[in-house]
């Protein structure tokens, strides 16, 4: 199903509601900046994951005002868990899990592009992306793909090649690649793809997504909730379909 937000001053993307599923192990891959290296020329993970990768985004939502109107051209779009702003050209799409109709994922599309971002909960201390990735590498190994670790935008990026079965029914390499960022007590992945999960850079496409990736507001809520459970999205209360 495709909603469109009631006409307002500025543009918002449509939201589709396709029956798919994502799980907080999910994909994307390929490009970006040289890697921060150790002292034997490998990638220095435990200083990466030191560093704090927020200072523009994304955010909580205690470091937002929300009152203060977004860039000309762009509109924000309130799901509950995740607030994000769509920009000219953009679609949205929500993810629902067939089994249960809960809403999983949220994906900005763009052109032969798009972003796939979702919301967990995640301890106070931090730490959980450092354990997800190991698992994600382990069962990509399982599957007869690859997987390694770069510098990304936001610290450690995980990059796999996954084996796939195209529609015609031959064998084939699925590249992928995985921004990651923790906040209080959340995690968000940002998972590009398309045509940005293949690109060296970070020029356009890669940038409209990164830029799209910082401007998301997380609402974490006072719940308890197990790390790694998924924050719950919505659709918001000022869409329609479309028709």
């Amino acid at each position: 199903m495709i909603f469109r937000r009631r006409p307002k001053n500025e543009p918002a993307p449509e939201v589709e509601e396709p029956p798919e599923s994502e799980e907080l192990t999910s994909e994307e891959s390929t490009d970006e900046p040289a890697a921060e290296e150790g002292a034997e020329g490998e990638l220095d993970i435990e200083t990466l994951d030191s560093r704090d990768w927020r200072g523009a985004g994304p955010w909580d939502i205690t470091e937002i005002d929300l009152d203060l109107e977004p860039l000309p051209g762009r509109a924000r779009i309130d799901l509950g868990s995740m607030i994000i702003t769509g920009f000219g050209g953009a679609e949205l799409r929500l993810q629902v899990a067939e089994e249960t109709q809960q809403i999983i994922s949220a994906m900005l599309i763009h052109g032969d592009s798009a972003l796939e971002l979702g919301a967990y909960a995640a301890p106070r201390s931090g730490g959980l992306w450092p354990e997800l990735r190991e698992e994600i590498i382990e069962a990509a190994t399982e599957a007869g793909g690859s997987a390694a670790l770069v510098e990304g935008p936001f610290g450690v990026e995980l990059r796999r090649i996954l084996p796939v079965t195209t529609p015609d029914g031959e064998q084939g390499y699925q590249p992928s690649r995985m921004w990651v960022v923790e906040g209080p007590r959340w995690l968000l992945r940002g998972i590009p793809d398309g045509q940005a999960a293949v690109l060296e850079g970070l020029e356009p496409p890669v940038s409209d997504l990164l830029t799209a990736f910082r401007e998301v507001v997380v609402r974490r809520g006072d719940e308890a909730k197990a790390p790694g459970d998924l924050l719950p999205l919505s659709i918001p209360s000022d869409v329609e379909p479309a028709g």
